[in-house]
């Protein structure tokens, strides 16, 4: 798993996705805000977003520039947050079927507090070790009005790129109740990376037939 990680870390292919996000009370039946965001990541570390839309309640919109700054500043600082027996212990729980890949499941315990750690189950495929799908809780509270986060994370590969292919989280907010804020993939572009111009070039492959909504919640 950790040679598989390695491996996808040193890839050399630029892409940018755009993301609609949508922050709503759990069970409401429209959003309160609505933001569409592109970002972009060139390997080996760098990351940068633009919001392209916001609409509704400010919350929504100081919510989603909270979670792609640390994206962002998480880029370049992975290692305190990666899935490597640094930051957790292990424990094999079983094998299941997920999306016809056979996965080892294995349970997660991290290390220490903190909110870029999720105390949960991963599904690791037992094919090529690349982890496809990530849930739990996170290890610490990402602040004093939130009371926990409840998160999913699924990967796969897209446009030949290992990615995060959808999010949910969960925040119980104090005196709020419980938030969702779901994200969709409208669009990603990817391009081959070369270190001697400063942006690559990028080809375009609409993503916008993907309907299922997904969610991300990073809550500073």
């Amino acid at each position: 798993m950790a040679l598989a990680r390695a491996a996808e870390r040193s890839q050399s292919v630029a892409y940018t996705v755009t993301r609609e996000y949508q922050l709503a009370p759990v069970g409401a039946s429209k959003p309160s805000s609505d933001v569409v965001a592109e970002v972009s990541f060139v390997p080996p570390t760098e990351k940068q977003y633009t919001i392209v839309k916001a609409e509704g309640n400010d919350r929504g919109a100081g919510i989603v520039r909270r979670i792609l700054d640390h994206e962002t500043v998480m880029a370049s600082h992975w290692q305190p947050h990666d899935i490597s027996p640094a930051n957790y212990d292990f424990a094999l729980l079983g094998r299941e079927m997920m999306d016809d890949h056979l996965c080892y499941v294995l349970q997660l315990l991290p290390k220490r507090e903190a909110v870029e750690l999720v105390r949960g189950k991963a599904w690791v495929d037992a094919n090529d070790f690349e982890i496809r799908k990530i849930e739990g809780e996170t290890a610490k509270s990402p602040s004093m009005w939130i009371k926990k986060v409840k998160v999913t994370i699924n990967y796969g590969k897209v446009n030949g790129v290992w990615l995060e292919t959808s999010t949910q989280a969960i925040a119980d907010v104090r005196l709020a109740g419980p938030h969702v804020l779901t994200s969709r993939e409208l669009d990603v572009r990817t391009a081959t990376f070369s270190a001697s111009v400063n942006r690559p070039k990028t080809t375009r492959h609409s993503r916008s037939h993907i309907a299922a909504d997904t969610a991300a919640w990073i809550a500073h």
